[in-house]
């Protein structure tokens, strides 16, 4: 019996044929048109193993090969998938619950860039990341270059209560030093260890960040959304403490 592929309704009629002269039918229910045997029609169940592995470090080209569909399929999806990141990264929202207190406990925030490329190594493109080492959130990123202009709107992306309450620590990259007010920043390689190795897992999970890989990304809209896509997912399997 003929059913739908997107509703599995059985309600089908006969809709004239396609170019290549196949009968084409269409569901009463939701106007679906399709062709029986139409191997280009990919399941739920497919779709959702696409979004886990776009979570792991494999290639879309990889994914390809993996779940047996196109690659321009596959980037269609991937590009749909991030792009339901949030701007907020789903950050907890108890680390936002910052009000003016007596005794407020300070929370401490690392930042610290990581170098990428888009295209061609020549083209230099930094992530600037705040990270919370505790409950091991990512607060807020930008890519850009490794300028001054890029730590100012890194710092704008900030939760403004974090920006006014936590103490920041950086290593000593001079940029950082027109954003963050002095009384609140701490400098020095001892204070980016954790956010140093959270970079490290970072690039052995992301496959376009890994060194002397092809899987580099060749637009800057996907190279951003693909990241802020991860760090949603990282924020979002952390456990709460």
């Amino acid at each position: 019996m003929i059913f739908c592929p997107n509703c599995h309704s059985h309600k089908i009629k006969k809709n004239g044929h396609t170019h290549y002269g196949k009968q084409n039918y269409k569901c009463n229910s939701c106007s679906r048109q399709f062709v029986l045997n139409n191997h280009h029609t990919v399941s739920e169940g497919l779709r959702e193993l696409a979004r886990r592995a776009l979570k792991e470090r494999l290639s879309l080209r990889g994914i390809c090969r993996l779940l047996g569909v196109s690659l321009s399929w596959m980037m269609n999806f991937a590009v749909q998938t991030w792009s339901g990141a949030p701007d907020d990264l789903g950050v907890r929202k108890d680390l936002l619950q910052i009000r003016e207190k007596k005794k407020i406990q300070i929370i401490g925030l690392q930042a610290d860039e990581m170098w990428s490329f888009v295209g061609c190594k020549q083209n230099k493109t930094w992530i600037w990341v705040v990270f919370e080492p505790d409950s091991r959130q990512v607060i807020a990123f930008h890519i850009g270059s490794r300028g001054a202009d890029s730590a100012k709107a890194l710092w704008k992306k900030i939760p403004r209560q974090l920006r006014k309450w936590c103490s920041f620590e950086t290593d000593d990259w001079e940029a950082y030093r027109a954003v963050i007010p002095p009384q609140r920043h701490r400098v020095g390689k001892d204070y980016t260890y954790f956010i140093e190795g959270f970079f490290a897992g970072v690039r052995a999970r992301v496959s376009r960040l890994v060194r002397k890989s092809l899987s580099f990304s060749k637009k800057r809209e996907n190279h951003v959304a693909a990241i802020k896509y991860f760090f949603w997912q990282f924020n979002l399997q952390q456990p709460y403490i």
